[in-house]
């Protein structure tokens, strides 16, 4: 009941969110309870309506936009359907030209159930057909419309178990089955004709299907399916099975997941998949890519160790999709390197779609805005909220922080030269040197040598401090009680933060700091968790600093002016940020940045021509920061430099206004995406997105939604 208070609620406040506001008429408030799939039809929306045992449908060709009303207007059309509904599929068919076309058919099932729900998707009748009862456990279900006039619609689906009727195919034991029911058209249907379902695939024992795709057919091929199978043993696989019976199984493969190096094919490795979609034929007609060509598929986490299993990647099937290939492999991007992993930006995928010709609008590095069609985008809402949109075409992400111009090239890396007081000195002068393997040099860097490879960095900032203080070692208490108080430091601080002999102690009151220093001779653990630091008496600075500066309570230790001169931090200099000291000469790798996750243009660096080689030239695989002053004396204590690594390389995520940071907003309880739909209306490029945790569906204007930010317009909520 509280949730469908609260859906009225948000609904009623909807038509203030900005784009597409038209106004809310009676049939846009459905009243849903169980919003956990969405499918697309015959410019339809279908939705789940999961606690009612129902469906709803929204209306994209009306204006305003809305649920289609029943026969009774003040309320939604309801369609009853098999309890508890959270998975939905349809009849997907392609034109001759390879288009999206949608069949007679959507069909329903639940988690856990044993039955399917076969709705008629013609908005003329929009009713359960018939009820399919299967005996056993359904895990997953696919369909392709009919290939010719008079052909049946085509529903495969997975049981967990065997039936009696697989026996003959599969054996009396072992493991699940795919199955195949041929369905007549709605206005030639007999319930009591329907012909007996087929076993075409069998599983192996204690394997399960998570998700399955029909890939293109026509009536001179056979039917083929791509099937993610997850096992108890914890293995995945993705395979391609030819659907005539005779279990003919191809296994989709990648190269095995080696962390900080480029992938390769000569070690392939099943595809750990939890989820598969596949896309309509896009690119203009005279490079026009076959509908099939790819299968984008969303990696299994539980399977799946590597930090390379969060995200989708994409196989490639060959230039004839309907053949399957005798080994398709991991898809190389627009680059042609091997494709990298898509990832979210936090969290896992929940959802994933494929959409030719849909609109985006991009702000990029110059800060002018373009709009234009993209040959086939992808959509992939993730469990923190946020939704990615890729370019599923390249086989990689938008990087809206590129430079337009063609060939300009562009700084990386920023390098300043500041005092201790964080002031930019008038003399910058070139000390650092940033350097990826493989990469060329970029001249237009200040201040520092510089090899970057663009669009290939996360942000960071780094800083080396010349002779900083060091962290944790601040501060720390005098006992002026005693007569020549000693100086103790806690013995694991000394170590980790390395302090060593010529280091010095800075002396300080509650005013200021004591203007000699005391340099450290040697250290000796006491054996109570404390290590004292013994001054160096034959120096004249540090006796002058231990009498003018007696009655001084507290201390800090300093890295002293020889070895190890520079406290490197990554961030702000806190203890958190602390890395290592370093010597003059001395090289950091950021080791935390190998895994680079961007392919620019030109990545091959030179290849010629690029998409025609093997292999191709190392990746920037490590990112070392050394500072190579020839003369410290330059530098004063305090001074450092400040190094800011700029990605050059910003995705298309966005995210819903829920109101947290303090705004007006009526989208609170819209934090949880799910599955996703998109579509053309009218020349404008929508997206429907199902959100379990607000029971409804929010409507996404694509060519108007602002990037790596939380949005409030152009967004509208049906519920």
């Amino acid at each position: 009941m509280k949730r469908g208070i609260l859906a009225a609620l948000l609904l009623g406040a909807s038509g203030l969110t900005g784009a597409c506001s038209d106004t809310t008429s009676t049939a846009g408030a459905a009243g849903l309870t169980g919003t956990y799939d969405v499918v697309l039809s015959n410019q339809l929306v279908f939705v789940t309506s999961q606690d009612r045992d129902e469906l709803r449908v929204l209306d994209l060709t009306r204006t305003p936009r809305e649920f289609i009303p029943a026969p009774n207007p003040l309320e939604s059309l309801a369609i009853p359907v098999v309890e508890r509904p959270d998975a939905l599929t349809r009849d997907v068919g392609y034109d001759a030209k390879g288009d999206d076309v949608s069949g007679p058919y959507i069909y329903a099932r639940s988690s856990g159930g044993r039955s399917i729900s076969v709705v008629a998707a013609d908005r003329a009748r929009l009713n359960e057909v018939t009820r399919l009862s299967t005996g056993q456990l359904i895990t997953a279900f696919a369909a392709h419309a009919p290939v010719a006039e008079g052909a049946p619609s085509v529903l495969y689906y997975a049981l967990q178990t065997r039936p009696e009727a697989a026996e003959q195919l599969c054996g009396p034991f072992g493991g699940g089955v795919v199955m195949r029911q041929d369905l007549p058209a709605p206005d030639a249907f007999d319930a009591a004709a329907l012909p007996p379902a087929l076993p075409v695939f069998c599983l192996r024992p204690s394997d399960t299907v998570l998700s399955m795709i029909v890939m293109p057919s026509r009536p001179d091929v056979t039917d083929s399916l791509v099937v993610a199978i997850r096992n108890v043993t914890g293995t995945s696989r993705l395979v391609r099975v030819v659907a005539d019976g005779a279990s003919v199984e191809v296994a989709y493969k990648r190269p095995r997941p080696a962390p900080y190096t480029v992938p390769t094919y000569t070690d392939l490795v099943d595809i750990p998949a939890r989820l598969v979609a596949t896309h309509p034929a896009f690119g203009p007609d005279t490079a026009r890519v076959p509908a099939g060509r790819y299968i984008y598929v969303l990696l299994d986490e539980l399977t799946c160790v590597s930090t390379d299993c969060e995200g989708v990647i994409a196989l490639d099937n060959g230039p004839d999709p309907l053949v399957p290939s005798p080994a398709p492999v991991l898809a190389r991007d627009v680059t042609g390197a091997p494709m990298l992993t898509l990832t979210p930006p936090a969290g896992l995928p929940t959802g994933l779609t494929l959409r030719a010709g849909l609109e985006v609008r991009e702000v990029l590095a110059d800060g002018a805005a373009y709009t234009s069609p993209i040959p086939l985008l992808g959509i992939m809402p993730s469990s923190d909220g946020k939704v990615t949109l890729f370019r599923a075409d390249e086989r990689r992400a938008f990087n809206l922080d590129r430079d337009p111009t063609a060939g300009a090239l562009r700084a990386s890396v920023a390098v300043e030269l500041r005092d201790g007081s964080e002031l930019i000195r008038a003399d910058q002068f070139q000390s650092i040197r940033v350097e990826q393997p493989g990469c060329p040099q970029n001249a237009e860097v200040t201040n520092a040598t510089a090899f970057l490879c663009d669009g290939t960095l996360p942000g960071g900032t780094y800083r080396f401090v010349f002779q900083g203080i060091l962290p944790g070692l601040v501060n720390l208490t005098r006992d002026l009680s005693v007569e020549d108080p000693p100086l103790l430091v806690e013995t694991a601080l000394a170590t980790s933060r390395a302090v060593i002999p010529g280091d010095s102690i800075v002396l300080a009151n509650n005013v200021s700091a004591c203007p000699q220093i005391v340099r450290i001779l040697r250290l000796e653990d006491q054996g109570d968790g404390l290590t004292r630091l013994f001054p160096d008496l034959s120096d004249a600075a540090t006796v002058s600093a231990l009498e003018t500066c007696a009655t001084y309570s507290s201390f800090s230790v300093r890295a002293g002016p020889t070895t190890k001169p520079f406290v490197l931090y990554s961030g702000l200099e806190t203890a958190d940020s602390y890395l290592l000291r370093l010597d003059v000469g001395e090289a950091y790798t950021v080791s935390n940045l190998l895994n680079y996750y961007y392919h620019a243009n030109g990545f091959d660096l030179g290849l010629d021509p690029p998409k025609a080689q093997p292999t191709f030239a190392p990746a920037p695989l490590s990112l070392t920061l050394t500072a190579t002053f020839g003369d410290p004396s330059r530098l004063n204590a305090g001074d450092r430099y400040v190094v800011t690594l700029l990605p050059r390389f910003r995705r298309f995520v966005f995210g819903v206004d829920t109101g947290e940071g303090g705004s007006q907003t009526n989208l609170g309880a819209y934090t949880l995406p799910g599955s996703v739909v998109a579509t053309d209306v009218a020349g404008s490029s929508l997206a429907y997105i199902a959100y379990p945790s607000a029971d409804g569906v929010l409507q996404v204007a694509l060519e108007q939604i602002t990037d790596n930010a939380n949005n409030l317009q152009y967004l509208r909520a049906f519920q």
